[in-house]
């Protein structure tokens, strides 16, 4: 082990900034879903950057697992969204497995919340819906998306700028464009403490009505 990297990272400060716990799992609703929302806008109201942004985990055929960063389009009683070129790496093992799981954190505020669920396409009317909302850019870049590998980032920005020239008003939705949806099972609320006796609390849905209960730190 390299002592003086140990020694870097364990210098640098942990939950220095962390507030006394703001939740009591006795005021939670039935529901956690909600609870994803409030957690997402209090970060945003404490300065978070991105406070929508979620990590999320698929699985391979190998049994790998695989995760990046999205951003959430969306957020209900029953589900949350996101999208993704159907042929993309996770939209491929969403296909094969549609088990996920997925994660928030927020430092600013010293909250995560990480879930577990299954992951389905939505459909082309409503995966075009969301494409229509995009910003342009956004749009643009979706039509970059396709197999192999660039020769150089040149090209890349070079091919940006021709699907600009090509489509100077609609940008039309890539077929594969899909919205998916994961239905949650799973979904714990963590809030830090300075003193590492965190804040844990979990719903698990059983049949169609959620049940939560706290956890050890």
């Amino acid at each position: 082990m390299n002592e003086t990297m140990r020694s870097r990272l364990r210098s640098i400060p942990v939950f220095a900034a962390v507030r006394e716990a703001e939740f009591s799992e006795r005021d939670l609703p039935d529901n956690p879903l909600p609870v994803i929302a409030d957690w997402i806008f209090a970060a945003h109201a404490a300065g978070a950057p991105e406070p929508h942004a979620m990590s999320l985990c698929t699985v391979g055929p190998s049994g790998v697992p695989s995760s990046r960063v999205l951003i959430v389009k969306d957020l209900d009683d029953d589900r949350v969204y996101f999208a993704t070129p159907a042929d993309s790496r996770k939209g491929l093992e969403i296909g094969a497995n549609p088990h996920v799981s997925a994660h928030f954190y927020w430092p600013a505020v010293g909250r995560q919340v990480r879930i577990v669920g299954t992951a389905a396409g939505l459909g082309r009317a409503a995966s075009q819906a969301d494409f229509a909302e995009r910003g342009r850019h956004s749009r643009l870049a979706a039509h970059l998306h396709r197999p192999g590998s660039p020769a150089e980032r040149a090209g890349v920005l070079a091919e940006f700028e021709r699907l600009d020239t090509v489509h100077p008003d609609e940008v039309p939705c890539p077929p594969g464009w899909t919205l998916y949806a994961i239905t949650p099972t799973e979904v714990e609320f963590w809030e830090a403490s300075a003193d590492r006796v965190h804040h844990r609390v979990v719903y698990r849905r059983q049949d169609t009505a959620w049940r939560h209960e706290l956890l050890w730190p």
